[in-house]
């Protein structure tokens, strides 16, 4: 499960048609053992982190942003280490500590920098590692795969790329994300990205212009051999993108 000398991957165990093989979490081990991520509580991750730990304890979980199957797993976490410190820009637990752009996290033997990254969630954060070049990237980019923005409930396009253009200015050497796997070449990605908005942009305006205006119709034109589980996903992204064109 090791991704790099600074931390250890920890599979959440929750495979779905929204989370692939399921989210990844992160503990970085040291002084100050965190996790990147709570999953969704399943007893196989927390005796995985158990396992990792040994005899000590966990001492912080920070959340990436409050959906679901990143932050759900909090209370269990909480359950089995009673003395740890979660950690969000909207705090998952009671008694949690809020986060604030640019603040500074101890985890492991790293000090964390929060990146507040809104776009696929109002309270999305980023922790960038500087002197390793690591960047903890949530559900900002995920390797095969593009990103939900879900318009109208927490969400924007033009945020999200705004804070895709904010995380390759920190030109980050490695990524490691929420789902699927470590991610190498973090500014080609994020410049593939940013051309796949612009063309779904041109191909929702085109649709507009035709006089095309229901989501699901545009979904059926621009996604034609979708799967119907990700039907409400990309509904939201066009969404998004009517939103972003000012329809």
């Amino acid at each position: 499960m090791s991704a790099g000398p600074e931390n250890l991957l920890i599979p959440a165990f929750n495979p779905g048609a929204m989370t692939g093989a399921g989210n990844n979490t992160w503990l970085l081990d040291g002084a100050e053992p965190t996790l990147i991520d709570a999953g969704v509580g399943a007893p196989r991750h927390l005796d995985a982190i158990a396992a990792a730990l040994g005899t000590r304890a966990l001492r912080r979980v920070i959340v990436t942003h409050g959906h679901v199957d990143h932050a759900s797993g909090v209370p269990a976490i909480s359950a089995r280490w009673p003395a740890v410190e979660i950690c969000a820009w909207t705090p998952a637990a009671a008694g949690g500590r809020t986060l604030a752009d640019g603040e500074h996290v101890a985890a492991g033997d790293s000090s964390l920098t929060v990146i507040h990254t809104p776009g696929h969630a109002l309270d999305h954060i980023c922790l960038w590692n500087e002197p390793t070049g690591g960047l903890y990237a949530g559900d900002m980019v995920v390797r095969g795969s593009t990103v939900m923005i879900p318009a109208g409930r927490g969400g924007g396009l033009g945020a999200y790329l705004r804070s895709l253009d904010r995380i390759a200015a920190l030109r980050p050497s490695i990524v490691f994300p929420g789902h699927g796997p470590v991610i190498e070449d973090p500014l080609a990605l994020i410049a593939e990205y940013v051309a796949h908005r612009r063309l779904r942009d041109a191909q929702v305006a085109a649709c507009l212009a035709q006089g095309i205006v229901d989501p699901d119709a545009i979904v059926a034109r621009i996604y034609p051999d979708l799967a119907p589980a990700l039907h409400a996903a990309a509904r939201a992204t066009v969404e998004a993108h009517i939103e972003h064109l000012g329809g």
